[in-house]
């Protein structure tokens, strides 16, 4: 030790006189013997403490330390223009005459609406499809901003159609491609034609797995690894190739290099009758509690009375249910009606893992509904709802599981009958959002706790919804024998910046 300390003084130990000694020539020195090896017992005894209190004391005082910063630069992540893509035309196998059956031809155009909240975003096909007409679904594109402040972007589209063979109305989201996605809808039973579409906006091709999942399991087919999609260009794929006679499928999509945007169209023959028309978009993905707004019931009395003609089973309403995985899982669905117009109806469930599940519901009156799924294990979800128009015409809709939103959302609302907007509050508080959208002052809506509010929209309008902390959204379209409905997805994140060390 280097610390100086006070030295002990040295101690004098002073004996007891001692008593008169016995006549013997040993015993003074015995005694005298005795008192010294006590006198430095004592002594040896003390210096042991006064070493002690000086290690003690060496350890409380602070100890020099030196600490060094490694170098390292703060990179900011140069920013990248936004991109959707949207569904594409409906589609149906073979032409018009029937010819051409292996290949998909596209009925008419879609409508596309875009709106941005800073900057200008521009439209513009992808450079290939499969779609034997050459109409190639639009790709949304939003240049970069120069404020750290990330701007929105929507879009979305609607086409009718009415044909022999291709009847009904059908709405989507454009979204952004995705590496991993799930879609939850159609069917390739008798009757029902299921398209799939793989869409790749990025400049490098996309290579693609699908796993597909039924009624049964999972499906073991060919061809459904290392699919091919090249940069800026759609295929399209008839899912009875890879899934025949299935009458509740369940798609993962899985891409590696450049990412995709999927997409089922689902349409329906019964006998001679066109039964309808819809796209399903991708689901949130598997999830503990599934949130799927915007189920509306419309014309209920004539739906029940044409369920019961043969190969009209399928215009009564499911909610789609598939647990990834081994572990089984006990789920609870709930029928919200929205605006808390009527008491909340719930069954619980047991879904088995790996099988699809289709849960019937019982017959809604007519209204907007949210349907909200609770369970012990993540799974994916979807919904089926149809209508019937006054001529006996029916279409359907596929709803699928709503991602929740955070602060902000911006919605485009694509043209269509009687659109109404869907704000799904599944937190423990209500929320008090701001609506606005250009020519129109701004709505002030609130939204209880676990309920779900309709605000009605203008089609071909873009609305922004702020002040909140999480919600779900989607708009829904009804019409005579008209009937469609999509769910609202976030934006993907700007990137922060990053510190980088050597």
């Amino acid at each position: 030790m280097t610390d100086d300390l006070e030295p002990e003084p040295e101690l004098e130990v002073a004996p007891e006189p001692l008593p008169e000694p016995l006549p013997s020539s040993k015993t003074p020195g015995r005694a005298r013997g005795a008192v010294l090896v006590g006198a430095r017992i004592v002594a040896g005894t003390v210096g042991v403490g006064v070493a002690a209190l000086a290690l003690a004391a060496a350890a409380l005082l602070p100890i020099p330390r030196h600490t060094v910063s490694p170098p390292s630069v703060l990179v900011t992540p140069v920013a990248t223009a936004q991109e959707r893509v949207c569904a594409g035309p409906l589609l149906r196998l073979g032409d018009e005459t029937g010819a051409g059956a292996a290949t998909a031809s596209s009925v008419g155009r879609p409508t596309v609406r875009f709106a941005q909240s800073a900057g200008r975003a521009q439209s513009a096909p992808l450079s290939a499809t499969e779609n034997t007409t050459g109409v190639a679904p639009q790709l949304l594109t939003l240049p970069a901003g120069s404020s750290a402040a990330r701007p929105l972007l929507a879009g979305a589209q609607s086409q009718a159609v009415s044909s022999e063979d291709l009847v009904g109305f059908a709405a989507a989201e454009c979204t952004e491609a995705t590496s991993d996605s799930w879609l939850v809808g159609g069917a390739t039973d008798t009757g029902r034609t299921t398209l799939l579409t793989l869409s790749n906006p990025s400049a490098v091709p996309a290579t693609v797995t699908l796993t597909i999942y039924s009624e049964t399991g999972v499906v073991s087919a060919a061809g459904t690894d290392g699919i091919v999609v090249p940069a800026s260009s759609q295929r399209v794929f008839s899912l009875a190739g890879f899934a025949p006679n299935t009458v509740s499928p369940v798609v993962r999509v899985q891409s590696r290099g450049g990412q995709v945007v999927a997409n089922l169209q689902q349409s329906t023959v019964r006998t001679l009758e066109p039964g309808g028309v819809d796209i399903v978009g991708a689901a949130s993905g598997p999830s503990s509690t599934s949130v799927i707004p915007g189920m509306v019931v419309a014309n209920s009395d004539a739906v029940v009375g044409r369920q019961g003609e043969p190969g009209f089973a399928d215009l009564g309403s499911v909610i789609r249910l598939f647990v990834p995985g081994d572990k089984a899982a006990k789920a609870r669905v709930s029928v919200v009606p929205e605006n808390g117009t009527a008491e909340i109806k719930s069954v619980a469930v047991d879904v088995p893992a790996g099988v699809v599940t289709d849960v019937p519901l019982d017959t809604l009156a007519d209204g907007s509904y949210t349907i909200s799924v609770s369970s012990d294990i993540p799974l994916v979800a979807g919904a089926r709802v149809s209508t019937v128009g006054s001529t006996g015409q029916s279409d359907f809709a596929w709803l699928a599981a709503a991602e929740p939103l955070d602060r902000k959302a911006l919605v485009e609302v694509a043209p269509g009958p009687s659109p109404l907007l869907h704000l799904a509050n599944s937190a423990r508080a209500s929320a008090t959002v701001k609506i606005a959208t250009k020519g129109q002052p701004d709505a002030t809506v609130t939204i209880p706790a676990g309920q779900t509010v309709t605000y009605p929209v203008v089609a071909s309008s873009a609305y922004t919804i702020s002040g909140f902390s999480t919600l779900s959204l989607a708009v829904s379209y009804t019409g005579d024998a008209q009937l469609s409905a999509y769910s609202v997805s976030s934006s993907a994140p700007a990137s922060l910046p990053i510190r980088i060390f050597p």
